[in-house]
């Protein structure tokens, strides 16, 4: 499970402090099902790899490769490694489209 950072954190004990509801971003945050850690960690050691340029550019695949055979995963878990990657990369690169136009 994932746990809050420090911002987050602080808001929290603010709240219960002042016996106020937590804000609807965290009251309806995502929860990351066990096991997807691998992928979410993964997601973020990879997003510094991307190409520099003009803009944000997708996480090369020869990227998501290297970290696979370094962290000694099976057939398998590369191909699930490969699909969250891109999922989540493509969510990424969406949301950062929106926020520069």
């Amino acid at each position: 499970m994932l746990e809050q950072g420090p911002t987050e954190q602080r808001i929290i004990k603010q709240c219960m402090r002042a016996r106020k509801p937590f804000p609807k971003s965290i009251q309806n945050a995502p929860r990351l099902f066990m096991g997807l850690e691998l992928y979410w960690d993964a997601f973020w050691d990879l997003s510094t790899c991307r190409p520099a340029g003009m803009g944000a550019g997708p996480i090369p695949w020869s990227v998501i490769r290297d970290y696979a055979v370094t962290f000694e995963l099976d057939q398998d878990q590369e191909e699930e490694l490969y699909h969250h990657i891109r999922v989540m990369d493509n969510a990424f690169l969406e949301h950062h489209a929106k926020k520069e136009s």
